[in-house]
This record gives C-alpha cells, sequence and structure tokens, in this order.
C-alpha cells in the first residue's frame, strides 16, 4: 500500500469522527480512536507485523468507531440501534470510502474482518485480530489516572442517551470487567497487565468510598 492512499484512509476517518460524532460520545470520539490507532501500531510492532498488514491494521482501527455517526440523536432508542451495529455500519463506512482510494479486495477484505474484530465478545482468529481488539481494550491497562478518567467518560456518554446506572453498580461492572478481562497478545500482557493490577485496585478503593 502506497503511504499516500494510506494517508488518505486515515485521515477521512479522523475528519468523518471530528465533523459527525454526536457530542454525547465523550468516549467513543476520535481521541480514543488516536489513541487506540497508536496502540495498534505499538502491539504490531512488538510483534513483528510487517509494514504493510500494519498498514491494513491502522486503517480497520481508525475507521472502526465511525459507524456510530450514524447515531444521529441521543434518545436511547436511536443508541441501542446504532450502537448493536455500527461495526457493520463502519464496515460499509470503510467499504465506500477505501474503494475510491484504489484499496482493492484483498484488502478491503481484511479491513473488514478487522473491524469486525471489534465487536465485543469476538474471538480473535489471528494475530491481527488479536491487536484490534487489545488495542481496543487498552484503556483498561492504562494509568490509574487515565483508566479513572476514561472510565467516568464512558459512564458520562452512557447517560447521556438516557441510560440510568449509578455509581456504585457502574464501578462494581468496572471492577468485574478489570478483574476478568484477559489479554490476546503477549506483547499487551506485558504492557498492560501491571496497570490493569493497580486499577482493579483504585477501583476497590473507589467503591468503599462510595459506599462509606
Amino acid at each position: 500500500m502506497d503511504h499516500s492512499k494510506f494517508q488518505q484512509a486515515t485521515q477521512y476517518a479522523i475528519d468523518l469522527l471530528k465533523r459527525e460524532i454526536l457530542p454525547a460520545f465523550t468516549y467513543h470520539n476520535v481521541n480514543h480512536t488516536l489513541q487506540m490507532s497508536k496502540v495498534c501500531n505499538q502491539l504490531a510492532e512488538l510483534e513483528g507485523i510487517d509494514e504493510e498488514n500494519r498498514r491494513l491494521l491502522l486503517v480497520a482501527a481508525y475507521f472502526h468507531d465511525t459507524g456510530l455517526t450514524a447515531i444521529s440523536n441521543t434518545s436511547l432508542e436511536a443508541f441501542n440501534t446504532g450502537r448493536a451495529v455500527h461495526e457493520e455500519k463502519a464496515v460499509q463506512i470503510a467499504r465506500t470510502i477505501l474503494s475510491t482510494y484504489d484499496f482493492n479486495a484483498e484488502e478491503l477484505e481484511l479491513i473488514t474482518r478487522l473491524i469486525m474484530a471489534t465487536k465485543w465478545a469476538h474471538t480473535p482468529l489471528d494475530v491481527l485480530e488479536q491487536i484490534i481488539s487489545d488495542a481496543d481494550m487498552s484503556s483498561i491497562g492504562q494509568t490509574v489516572d487515565a483508566f479513572m478518567q476514561s472510565s467516568e467518560a464512558l459512564l458520562k456518554e452512557l447517560r447521556s442517551f438516557g441510560i440510568e446506572i449509578g455509581d456504585v453498580e457502574w464501578y462494581e461492572n468496572q471492577k468485574e470487567l478489570v478483574e476478568t478481562y484477559v489479554y490476546h497478545t503477549p506483547s499487551a500482557r506485558r504492557l498492560f497487565d501491571g496497570n490493569r493490577l493497580l486499577n482493579r485496585a483504585a477501583v476497590e478503593s473507589y467503591l468503599d468510598t462510595l459506599k462509606s
């Protein structure tokens, strides 16, 4: 893949998110995409992925949440309906725009598969799918401050769309997630498991404060 084609594709995804994503998306916004793509690149290098596949992986990372731009209002119905199929919508967007940048059928198939690998509870089929899945969940392996900020942003996002969830319930769910999530690649485990354990302790401490 030539560099200009890669740059055109990634810039399109960034511009689309900046322009079209609702402000209510306080977590799933362009900042999440940029951070997730950065981690994707880091993990790909650590796992020894060749340059061609790494670029295709990064295109998928930049497009993986673009389907959320189809959610045009903050009603709970719109959110639930759109969220359930946002990966499929992202695939449609990617296929439409990337074909205009001369991505071939084989490249489009790989990008499509990698976008769909970010769907919750998907079992990765190969190392590329493992990397994009790990990158999408890298927030739970960041520093305590960064993790708590992202957790609060996601809670605010859910509430903005009418999902009623209390602080205790939310952080109980976060505690379970941080405790049970297993990164797929050795590189992600090395990078993030230490912080993941620190984040578990931080959530437990915050829950004690909320319950006192």
